[in-house]
């Protein structure tokens, strides 16, 4: 192993670090925050389940729908975090905002061989802007000193700030335009994607390889293969990115269901697209101090105190009491991943070499689309048979349980 690494290494160098003026760092990250804020603009978030449950879909075919995407997403991930490595990252953005809104179109027409063809589209999309976003927004904000890491997790918690804000809008105004005509949230959410990527026009192309003039270019078999023993190498980057993935893909399949849920419960569009922006106002508060905790607390604690509140939150969700359930899904189910989800993304971009950094962030969100590849249909598979409690109640035993795996094995293998 060591031997390929070393082979890898003299062929893969890293693009020499280019130290940016503070005029066209500013310039740079106005770019970026355009193109996060149209592309964050989530105005199908709240209302495509439903929209699909409208047409006939019952909750396990919806299910199967979303495992198709992820199942594309898990097949494109590596291969496109290959991508944004060697052949540019703005590039790889482009190309998922491109794909993100041709997908969108065919929810216009959902007939099941269109929809399987719209969450492939979709799974793509996301697989190409999977480890470039990160990688490039570490790019920008890099200055080869001390206080990279800092500097880092301020600016992503700024951008997962409006990340949120979009989630937040979007998710309001498409509950109110889907109570209007169903189709139109998915207009929007269409021209949002195509706008959005006018903001990636004036970034520099980023890359992680070098060329060595005289060498041979390394394949992206290689690239991927070095990656991924770097990433072994670590236990703690490691733990980082199975922890990442599972409670990423936790967070999006109960929040998924609880449309259906409140749904089934009497809540209309309007009000369902209401919560969902009263929580995406909770994801903010908990951003913005993410931060300020994570100069306080110290990595490991961080990690178990906010995974504790997430399991505490999904406890909420399994009740049988509406007011709790409100809670637990506007409030602590919101608040657990805000905090987790920057904070282990400048764990993991410190702990990642630049050769490799899409690389490396792709096996994250690679992780996530395999994790949801199971565990999405089955709760889909498992509503139909028994109580969303009781599935809630699964599923909060099956995050506590992967996740004590997850640390065991880190502690494990830190010990070798």
């Amino acid at each position: 192993m060591n031997e390929t690494l070393r082979e890898d290494a003299a062929i893969a160098m890293p693009e020499p670090l280019v130290i940016a003026t503070p005029a066209q760092r500013q310039r740079w990250t106005l770019a970026y925050t355009f193109y996060t804020g149209f592309t964050s603009l989530t105005f199908t978030n709240a209302v495509w389940v439903i929209y699909l449950a409208t047409h006939g879909y019952s909750a396990f075919t919806i299910g199967l729908f979303e495992t198709v995407f992820h199942v594309a997403k898990f097949i494109a991930e590596v291969p496109t975090g290959a991508f944004a490595d060697l052949i540019g990252r703005r590039a790889s953005l482009i190309v998922a905002n491109v794909l993100g809104a041709v997908e969108v179109l065919f929810f216009l027409m959902p007939s099941p061989p269109l929809m399987i063809l719209s969450f492939t589209l979709a799974g793509a999309s996301f697989a190409f802007r999977g480890g470039a976003a990160e990688a490039i927004l570490w790019s920008i904000t890099r200055q080869g000193d001390a206080d990279d890491h800092a500097r880092y997790s301020r600016v992503y918690s700024q951008i997962f700030i409006l990340i949120s804000a979009g989630q937040l809008v979007g998710s309001a105004l498409g509950g109110v335009l889907g109570g209007v005509l169903i189709f139109l949230p998915f207009l929007c959410q269409m021209a949002a994607y195509l706008i959005g990527t006018l903001g990636l026009l004036p970034l520099p192309e980023q890359r992680g390889i070098a060329h060595v003039a005289g060498e041979p270019r390394i394949s992206a078999l290689g690239h991927v293969r070095a990656g991924w023993q770097l990433a072994w190498r670590d236990p703690a980057l490691a733990g980082l990115l199975l922890i990442s993935g599972l409670i990423e893909c936790i967070w999006a399949t109960t929040g998924y269901y609880s449309q259906l849920y409140l749904y089934g419960r009497g809540f209309s569009l309007a009000i369902i697209g209401g919560l969902a922006a009263a929580g995406m106002l909770v994801s903010i508060a908990f951003t913005a101090i993410t931060p300020w905790l994570m100069r306080r607390l110290r990595e490991l604690r961080l990690l178990v105190i906010f995974f504790v509140i997430g399991v505490g939150g999904l406890v909420l969700l399994s009740g049988s009491s509406i007011a709790l359930y409100l809670l637990g899904f506007v409030v602590v189910t919101q608040a657990a991943p805000s905090v987790l989800s920057p904070a282990i993304s400048t764990y993991v971009n410190a702990r990642s070499p630049e050769a490799q950094r899409a690389t490396v962030l792709s096996f994250q969100t690679a992780l996530f689309s395999l994790a949801m590849i199971v565990l999405f249909p089955l709760f889909g598979l498992g509503v139909t048979h028994t109580t969303y409690g009781v599935m809630f109640l699964v599923t909060t035993l099956a995050l506590v349980l992967a996740g004590g795996g997850v640390g065991v094995m880190v502690w494990w293998r830190s010990r070798r």
